[in-house]
């Protein structure tokens, strides 16, 4: 496959952005480029990203709750004086218990079941973001890159017809050229310099956009990257089943949507044991004076069970299990829209392979010298500026075409990497 960096090999994003007042390339002016690739922008997004943060944090609190959900009930002090009095005559007691609830209906264990998945769950949704932002990175590298060479081209046949535009006047002074073709001719100028600077504000909105997610938007350095990856990966070896197979069963977001759907079967599990009632047991020591004077002790045992006559906990129950299904329904929508992605991503995918083989054999350094050989034939007169336009229309547009679908075959490219989990590029 033709590499997008040919006929120049470096991806230089900064080149010739002095054109554009304003623009990123006026802020790198005199400052010395420094070459980021795919590798390193990625890398410096994942560690940037707030969202990440964000996500490592969840991962911290749900692993707070999982140690929390495994701790013991802590028993109960209770202390208590007792003062009796008959015909002058008072006694007192003084009780001192310790009261411990007997978990032996599995709840804690449940707990902790739903607890850990819940834990596993979000460090699942941690890769996922992880997942995503690579994937985002990549687009958005590959977009910049594509708009760079976008705003090249525009940029070429701007002076191109520049040039073309004091030739024109030479020879309308000369009585060569009609006063229709000169003008048919400027017109054509005005609107590619209107393309080149479209092509610029699109390739500055690319670039700016690749910086937030790099966290560089708000550095010194914002203006003085070059992109230096070409991102031709190699043809995918595996064929559509396998990839579909790979991203069900390593997908992260499916993942963490299975491993939700098995905490709300802990927690279904856990609101059913909540009806049974948990007993706590007592124990203590008792001390009595007497109004005699005299003093009994002794220990004291105790149970108590709390009644379920108002609350059976059904409601509970039911809401628990009606979650259940709901993540179980979820898990099977996740399953159905990662086959569909995977499937739309490498039809694209290989279409946008066989289209870029097709166009990439027509350009190249062969394309480039037709166009620079129109061009001095149009200088010499030997061809109509009708003939002139044509050529110049045609590398334009068939250039920009194949950065276009490039960057698009790059982005595919990323979502198949996204959804299966492996390393593409």
């Amino acid at each position: 496959m033709r590499m997008l960096s040919r006929p120049r090999a470096s991806c230089v994003l900064a080149a010739a952005l002095w054109l554009l007042p304003g623009s990123l390339g006026a802020q790198a002016a005199g400052q010395a480029l420094r070459p980021i690739g795919l590798a390193e922008a990625r890398a410096l997004a994942q560690q940037r990203s707030p969202e990440l943060r964000a996500g490592r944090h969840a991962v911290a609190a749900a692993a707070g709750r999982e140690r929390q959900a495994a701790a013991f009930p802590n028993p109960t002090l209770t202390y208590g004086r007792e003062k009796t009095s008959r015909s002058g005559e008072t006694s007192f007691q003084d009780i001192v218990s310790l009261d411990q609830p007997l978990d032996f209906t599995g709840q804690r264990g449940a707990r902790r079941d739903a607890a850990g998945l819940a834990r596993h769950a979000a460090e699942a949704r941690l890769a996922g973001t992880a997942a995503r932002i690579d994937y985002e990175v990549a687009r958005s590298y590959a977009t910049a890159v594509a708009a760079e060479r976008s705003a090249r081209l525009a940029d070429d046949a701007a002076m191109a017809f520049g040039q073309a535009v004091r030739t024109s006047q030479a020879r309308l002074a000369g009585g060569d050229v009609s006063g229709y073709q000169h003008r048919r001719l400027t017109l054509e100028a005005a609107r590619y310099a209107a393309l080149r600077l479209e092509a610029q504000v699109a390739r500055d909105s690319a670039m700016r956009t690749l910086l937030w997610l790099v966290g560089l938007a708000d550095s010194g350095t914002a203006g003085a990257l070059a992109l230096t990856d070409s991102l031709t990966p190699a043809p995918l070896a595996l064929p559509i089943d396998s990839l579909i197979a790979q991203a069900l069963a390593r997908r992260a977001e499916l993942r963490a949507a299975e491993l939700e759907a098995q905490a709300g079967a802990a927690e279904a599990r856990l609101a059913g044991a909540e009806r049974i009632p948990v007993p706590v047991v007592s124990g203590g020591y008792k001390h009595e004076r007497l109004a005699t004077g005299e003093a009994l002790g002794g220990f004291v045992a105790g149970v108590s069970l709390p009644l379920p006559l108002w609350d059976r906990r059904g409601g509970a129950v039911a809401a628990a299990r009606a979650e259940a299904a709901r993540r179980d329904a979820v898990v099977e929508v996740l399953r159905r829209q990662t086959e569909r992605e995977v499937r739309t991503a490498f039809e694209a995918h290989q279409a946008l392979a066989a289209q870029l083989d097709a166009l990439g054999s027509q350009l190249g350094d062969n394309a480039l010298k037709a166009r620079h050989a129109a061009a001095v034939a149009y200088g010499e007169g030997e061809i109509t500026l009708l003939e002139w336009l044509d050529a110049v229309r045609a590398y334009q547009e068939a250039e920009t075409t194949y950065a276009s679908l490039w960057a698009e075959y790059i982005g595919r490219r990323a979502a198949l990497e996204r959804a299966t989990g492996a390393s593409l590029f």
